[in-house]
């Protein structure tokens, strides 16, 4: 664990621009489970990946997957305010105003949905800026005993096996929330954060599941119990056959396809497959492509070069060998050695961590 940092006090100009940004901002942002990626955009100026960056996939908050539990909170950042309670010497309540004159961070960062399917568009890439959770912890002062932090959202709502008025919140260990890549962010690509996407204020948990990087953040609670909350208990949780249970928490190695598309009719001789591979907190150190079950698996290119928490794009030629029907199949190998399964463990009960080698079904044409 690296040292706390200390937040220097920004420039009143960065707020100000900040909040001329978001006074422009149209009140409500229409949002649609729009296919993922529909541009390649250059990272920001502010946050960085690697000497590749520029090349990198950032995908456009308007095509940024929704994966929210109730309806949207209508929030007001005037009188919205964090508090920090629980264990902590110091209790906190930070305004708007108060966060953004801290001097801010910027984490390039892939997000994916715990349940999203093999290859689907349940998955982001987005540059976030925020303040780092564990100046925050720092400020209140963490009392002994304390080993997780709960984020409370201000998103509730009501369903058949749902207690009245539950809001949405989920733990993650002490040791998790003070990383580096653990933030709050208030800024996603460079402005505010869209409703949609958590508005004012939302955890982002780097490398983990999106159901951790809470959003409409109200509270954040230190304390030293398993917390017992229905999102905690009830979902996301590997559940086995034989009634073994365990949470679900950091995100597989995975791919995806970003060309081409399902069903699409190619001419070329020669075709550039391209997509996008992540692991998690590890790395991307290898990415095979058949253009059949029965196929050799090859070695595709990494065409950026591998991080934690953030995706790597791939690209394989592949020598067209004729008109007919053909499925692609991907797989990815991270720097653990922990290569997308062939199969699915047959014990598991549950709808969550689904890594399989995706694949897409094309049509060749001559």
């Amino acid at each position: 664990m690296s040292d706390f940092l200390q937040l220097p006090e920004a420039p009143a100009l960065r707020r100000r621009e900040f909040l001329r940004r978001l006074l422009l901002a149209p009140l409500v942002v229409p949002f649609t489970q729009s296919a993922l990626l529909a541009r390649t955009a250059r990272l920001l100026g502010q946050g960085s990946v690697s000497k590749d960056s520029g090349h990198e996939l950032v995908t456009a908050n308007a095509d940024f997957f929704i994966r929210n539990h109730f309806q949207t909170p209508q929030m007001n950042s005037e009188t919205w305010n964090l508090e920090i309670t629980g264990l902590v010497s110091q209790p906190l309540k930070l305004s708007y105003s108060d966060l953004l004159l801290t001097t801010p961070v910027h984490l390039p960062c892939t997000v994916e949905c715990a349940g999203n399917p093999s290859g689907g568009n349940g998955i982001g890439n987005a540059v976030w800026s925020g303040v780092p959770l564990a100046i925050l912890l720092k400020q209140a002062g963490m009392r002994p005993g304390a080993t997780s932090v709960i984020f409370h959202g201000a998103d509730s709502g009501k369903g058949d096996d749902l207690p009245a008025e539950t809001h949405f919140a989920r733990a993650i260990p002490l040791e998790r929330a003070v990383r580096e890549s653990t933030i709050l962010a208030y800024e996603m690509n460079g402005s505010p954060l869209p409703p949609e996407h958590g508005f004012p204020l939302r955890a982002l948990v780097g490398g983990w599941y999106g159901m951790d990087s809470v959003k409409w953040l109200t509270r954040i609670e230190a304390s030293d119990q398993p917390f017992q909350g229905y999102f905690q208990q009830k979902h996301y949780v590997a559940t086995e056959q034989d009634g073994t249970r365990r949470p679900i928490t950091r995100m597989l190695v995975n791919s995806k396809f970003l060309r081409p598309s399902q069903d699409e009719e190619i001419r070329e001789k020669i075709y550039r497959v391209e997509g996008v591979a992540w692991a998690g907190d590890a790395k991307i150190t290898r990415v095979d492509f058949r253009s059949g079950p029965a196929e050799a698996w090859r070695s595709a290119a990494l065409n950026t070069t591998s991080a934690p928490y953030i995706w790597t794009r791939w690209s394989y030629d592949w020598q067209v060998p004729g008109p007919g029907k053909y499925m692609l199949e991907v797989r990815a190998t991270d720097s653990e050695g922990n290569t997308q399964p062939a199969a699915r463990d047959s014990g598991r009960q549950d709808a969550y961590e689904l890594n399989g080698p995706p694949h897409v079904n094309v049509v060749v044409l001559r």
